[in-house]
């Protein structure tokens, strides 16, 4: 079928965009003049977080606020990469409010629902504007009651960046920093509060290796572990940046070495 001679607004009511996951951040937007190197860090391990479990992805691209992943893939190991504070599966469409009236639509499920719109552009409709235009077309088209407080589908629209995304649901991340941007930490693992103590530190975005002195199951680490591979030494580093242990207040120790105590 040929597209020529027909008009844009109809051309662009056909296509959506790939599919795709919207990630967002919190803490690295706090950062000053070197937050680039957070978010390159955040979406190499995002890249890296993919290839470890075998998923296909078309290309991870950053812009200010957002990572965006091109996949059609589920990836529930996002929920352990550190630096992540949600992220949705959702579509990238044209900035035209009819597309994004049927896109909405499209994403409509059952019972109650609710448009919730936000926009860094100043395109279209305002906000309040854009709920209600949009939530009117699907109670036309559905019979559907609108619910503000307890919708059963929550229909989210973004505007940015000159498209929309549309997505129903924020699945929460951890948080803090993208392991990598910050020291790589030798753990001392001595006991099971050793291995809390090194997830603590790499959500601060340590890297972390280990000297196992108890034969301590470390693999929980593993989960976390994006961007680099965790080695087991069998000592320290003279060139460590620091030491992790798993003091508290009930059982501090004195050691040669720069320490964390996480647990403290």
């Amino acid at each position: 079928m040929s597209l020529k001679g027909l008009p844009s607004t109809f051309i662009k009511s056909l296509i959506s965009f790939y599919p795709m996951i919207i990630v967002r951040y919190a803490e690295i937007g706090l950062k000053g003049k070197n937050r680039a190197n957070f978010e390159r860090q955040l979406q190499k391990n995002i890249r890296h977080c993919f290839k470890k479990n075998n998923l296909s992805f078309e290309k991870v691209t950053r812009e200010r606020g957002r990572i965006f992943v091109y996949s059609k893939e589920k990836c529930p190991h996002l929920k352990y990469i550190f630096g992540i504070s949600s992220y949705s599966y959702g579509k990238e469409y044209y900035l035209d409010f009819e597309t994004i009236k049927k896109a909405a639509l499209e994403h409509y499920t059952k019972g109650t629902f609710r448009i919730t719109c936000q926009r860094s552009v100043k395109k279209l409709l305002p906000s309040t504007e854009m709920e209600r235009e949009v939530g009117a077309y699907i109670v036309e088209k559905t019979g559907a009651k609108v619910s503000l407080t307890e919708p059963e589908t929550n229909i989210h629209i973004e505007l940015f960046n000159e498209h929309a995304y549309i997505y129903t649901e924020k699945i929460k991340g951890p948080g803090g920093l993208p392991v990598g941007a910050e020291a790589r930490v030798v753990l001392i693992l001595e006991n099971e509060d050793s291995v809390k103590a090194g997830v603590l530190v790499m959500k601060r975005g340590c890297r972390v290796d280990v000297v196992n002195k108890n034969n301590i199951d470390w693999h929980e680490l593993e989960k976390y572990a994006f961007g680099y591979s965790i080695k087991e030494l069998d000592e320290i580093p003279e060139d460590a940046d620091a030491v992790v242990v798993s003091d508290t207040i009930g059982s501090l120790k004195e050691y040669p070495y720069f320490v964390l105590r996480p647990l403290i």
